[in-house]
């Protein structure tokens, strides 16, 4: 029985992860609870030490955790972000979200996987309606803020209706990986047109949002699935190539959103050429610099970071007396640094950046069916791009999002070798 319903409320977890958070906690926290009922635990601890990536997570956590508890506070550091105390924010956000890669190891059934992806992507297109509803002013919006079901901050210019816009573009994106590989392994014509035109719509619904990383995430995750597909035909190649320009184009020259978007990075980098930092991109870049420069500055830095408890203060101390005014104007306000792989190793040392690295290392390696390996490509760059722009590991949605994507690829790899 608890087999059955540890399935079940995995489905409608995958199915409300795209449009709200506290139902997908609330069906995140049955599974777990049915997970632990269900018992056997004797070939889950199995299967867990047997899949080495399933540590990853749950070490980066350990280290996290280590690094508060040794830290000097509790309370000045990127993650405690307003909370009372960061032990909260690292059990919450990074001991407990990768649980939902054991779940599927483990207990996940092939059939309630299927069910699981085509639930998200339902998902998926029930917030692309109403993102477009939202978009053509078919809607009362401030009313439905007025009762939280469309996002607080959604708008015209960044119709996201269910999350923050950038974490709604990383969830297109990826969403789009697997809507073409549904396209390509479906075999019914109409199933086959719909999935085409969702594909198109959402491209379109990626485009009009003001989520830049999501549109960088869809130009290289596409160019690789299609090198990954494609291989050694060169022909088919600039043929995506060509695709892929043209839809760049056509949003620029459609697109207000896009357009300005655009527009809003060359003046960044004319900004940043003058040395103002203090713009979108400008901040990234001067946080890039001034956090390598802290954990270059000396080798206890380079091996154990300032400290879970204490990133932001020795990070803007750091910006504040070895840079000139203009780097700590353009990163006085950020709540952290833009940068997973910098995150991790500020907050949890040198060893936490090297485990995120051989997350990728172990993602790859994943023996999937052949014919999901260009997805599964794509979506290791998605997630290393990501990961480049922002810290989507501890954005709680697009963390989720991960992990769940994570766990599926695991999942097809064990279910792979019990085929042979």
């Amino acid at each position: 029985m608890n087999q059955k319903l540890l399935q079940y409320s995995f489905i409608l977890f995958a199915f409300t992860l795209p449009l709200s958070r506290g139902a997908f906690n609330f069906f995140f926290a049955l599974s777990l609870l049915f997970w632990l009922l269900e018992g056997n635990f004797k070939y889950k601890i199995a299967t867990i030490k047997e899949r080495k990536i399933l540590w990853v997570f749950l070490l980066i956590a350990l280290l996290t955790m280590l690094s508060a508890l040794f830290s000097h506070s509790y309370h000045n550091g990127f993650l405690a972000n307003g909370e009372k105390s960061i032990l909260r924010v690292v059990i919450t956000h990074y001991f407990l979200v990768p649980l939902i890669i054991v779940i599927m190891a483990t207990s996940i059934q092939k059939r309630t996987l299927q069910l699981a992806i085509s639930a998200f992507l339902l998902a998926i297109f029930i917030s692309e309606i109403a993102s477009y509803l939202v978009f053509f002013h078919l809607i009362d919006v401030d009313y439905f803020k007025s009762i939280h079901i469309i996002y607080k901050f959604s708008s015209v210019e960044n119709p996201s209706p269910f999350m923050q816009h950038i974490e709604y573009s990383v969830y297109l994106s990826i969403a789009i990986l697997f809507m073409l590989q549904q396209l390509i392994l479906s075999r019914n014509f109409w199933v086959r047109a719909f999935i085409l035109l969702f594909f198109i719509s959402a491209t379109i619904n990626l485009f009009i949002n003001g989520g830049r990383t999501g549109q960088l995430i869809y130009i290289f995750a596409m160019l690789t699935y299609a090198l990954s597909y494609f291989r050694f035909h060169i022909k088919n190649i600039i043929a995506t190539l060509f695709a892929i320009a043209a839809i760049v184009f056509l949003a620029y020259n459609f697109s207000s959103t896009f357009h300005k978007r655009i527009h809003e990075a060359v003046m960044n980098i004319e900004q940043m050429q003058k040395g103002n930092f203090d713009t979108s991109w400008g901040s990234r870049v001067a946080s890039n610099i001034v956090t390598l420069d802290y954990l270059t500055s000396s080798p206890k830095r380079f091996l154990f970071g300032a400290g879970a408890g204490d990133s932001k203060r020795e990070y803007l101390e750091h910006a504040k007396e070895h840079f000139a005014p203009n780097y700590y104007k353009a990163v006085a306000h950020l709540a952290h640094t833009h940068n997973q792989y910098l995150e991790y190793w500020l907050d949890g040392t040198l060893f936490s950046l090297l485990l995120f690295l051989l997350y990728f290392i172990l993602l790859l390696r994943l023996n999937v069916p052949k014919e999901y390996k260009p997805l599964l490509n794509a979506f290791a760059v998605a997630v290393a791009i990501a990961a480049m722009t922002d810290v989507p590991l501890f954005r709680y949605q697009p963390a989720m999002l991960i992990m769940f994507l994570t766990g599926y690829f695991i999942k097809l790899s064990t279910l792979q070798r019990k085929a042979h």
